[in-house]
């Protein structure tokens, strides 16, 4: 499976996943490194976490925060705002991000 199949899947998935409960960034990377074993290395599994978050937050439904005390926390910003702050802060990082509380999707409430 190519990586563009792959990345729609993986968005297909996650989206359909936020019906039933909010999913987090480091989920995501769990289980592409459990999909993709040792091979691939920060840079290349944050970056795929990128372009699904990329993906995930262009539908209208779909909100990003933060979780504390689990309490979920939205950024408030515009989806292009928010994919901005998330690949910048997911790309400058050195280990793979493993904290569920942070980066976190769900659908918003009406």
């Amino acid at each position: 499976m190519n990586a563009v199949s792959q990345q729609s899947e993986m968005v297909d998935r996650v989206y359909r996943r936020l019906a039933d409960f909010p999913v987090s960034a480091a989920e995501i990377v769990l289980e592409l490194r459990t999909k993709w074993g040792p091979t691939h290395n920060v840079g290349e599994v944050h970056r795929f976490v990128e372009e699904v978050a990329a993906c995930v937050l262009r539908h209208d439904d779909v909100e990003v925060g933060d979780t504390s005390d689990g309490e979920f926390r939205s950024w408030r910003l515009e989806p292009w705002d928010a994919h901005a702050k998330l690949a910048e802060e997911l790309l400058a990082m050195n280990t793979f991000l493993d904290d569920k509380e942070r980066y976190v999707f769900r659908k918003r409430r009406a």
